[in-house]
């Protein structure tokens, strides 16, 4: 038996930690971002056996999918009746902000469930139920599951999981709106740090709910939809500085090598913008006004490359559970 699935990442413009409450369901962040059309792909083969794992590919680690298997096996029982390789190939590098965790546990349970077979509805919600509590046993992304879950340009108003059925999901609540905005994605090639060396920290927490709630609470206001696009530029770009993450990891300085490449392909008239990734040392290009042609992004990536950092072109993605 075999399934499939490729899943988006996401990026996170703006977020305020609440993790406080006893069940993984409920914990979460408040915050605003963007699905992406790349993340994750995973294939799921079964064979007669007794429930052993063997992973292929690039994890970054074994654990998120064993966690996964765990967590499915509560629901399907019969999972144990079989052995699984699952085959996992990142799009994007893993720990850089981009929701690949989140996108990792979502694609492995959709995958395993498609190769058994299950009603495809409740296959969706299981995987965003199951990859919601895989992050924060992994003390991992707060609020990707229930941004890709509501896909494209996200507001989330509540912190948690999304309810998803009478049985399944916890209290959050999403708002989005989507238009295919071309982006490109930037990322130092180095190491970056795991998003739980912040949210675990004491201080870190505190300074990032702060700077959250204060950006957040201007956008609550009123309908979600592009008109606010321009709104959300200016608030992440406040968070960063209010938080204190624009002034932690060398972050400034890879903004000006953005900068610099911006420059470079012929794009210092602020037509497009860069936007720090929480909570890697990455960032997102995105065009100022909406809509945008995309014949950009070659050339950005080009003078990106030329600095040494990666990049990559991508767009939003309206359905990030389910791409080609």
């Amino acid at each position: 038996m075999h399934g499939r699935a490729h899943v988006g990442g996401h990026v996170t413009l703006i977020f305020s930690v609440q993790d406080d409450a006893d069940d993984l369901l409920e914990q979460g962040s408040r915050g605003a971002g963007l699905s992406l059309n790349l993340g994750v792909l995973v294939e799921a083969i079964a064979k007669s056996g007794s429930g052993q794992l063997l992973i292929e590919g690039d994890a970054p680690s074994d654990q998120l999918h064993h966690l996964v298997l765990e967590e499915l096996a509560k629901f399907e029982s019969r999972i144990n009746d079989y052995d699984w390789t699952i085959q996992h190939s990142c799009e994007l590098p893993p720990s850089q902000g981009f929701g690949l965790s989140a996108a990792g546990a979502i694609a492995c349970s959709l995958a395993i469930q498609r190769a058994l077979q299950i009603d495809e509805e409740l296959t969706r919600n299981r995987a965003i139920h199951i990859a919601h509590r895989v992050e924060r046993r992994l003390s991992g992304g707060l609020g990707d599951v229930a941004a890709l879950h509501a896909g494209g340009i996200e507001l989330r108003l509540e912190p948690g999981c999304p309810q998803l059925s009478d049985e399944l999901g916890g209290r959050g609540a999403v708002l989005s709106w989507h238009e295919e905005i071309p982006v490109v994605i930037v990322w130092r090639t180095t190491s970056s740090q795991h998003t739980s060396n912040y949210i675990d920290d004491g201080e870190w927490k505190l300074a990032i709910r702060a700077a959250g709630e204060h950006c957040l609470f201007g956008l609550r206001q009123g309908q979600w939809d592009r008109t606010r696009w321009n709104e959300l530029l200016t608030k992440s770009a406040e968070f960063a500085e209010r938080s204190g993450l624009l002034a932690d990891s060398g972050r400034v300085d890879l903004l000006h090598l953005i900068g610099g490449a911006l420059a470079g392909s012929g794009h210092a008239d602020g037509s497009l913008l860069s936007r720090l990734c929480m909570l890697g040392e990455s960032a997102v290009i995105v065009p100022k006004e909406i809509p945008s042609e995309s014949n950009w992004q070659q050339q950005v990536v080009e003078n990106l490359q030329m600095r040494n950092l990666g990049a990559t072109a991508a767009f939003v993605a309206s359905d990030a559970l389910n791409l080609d």
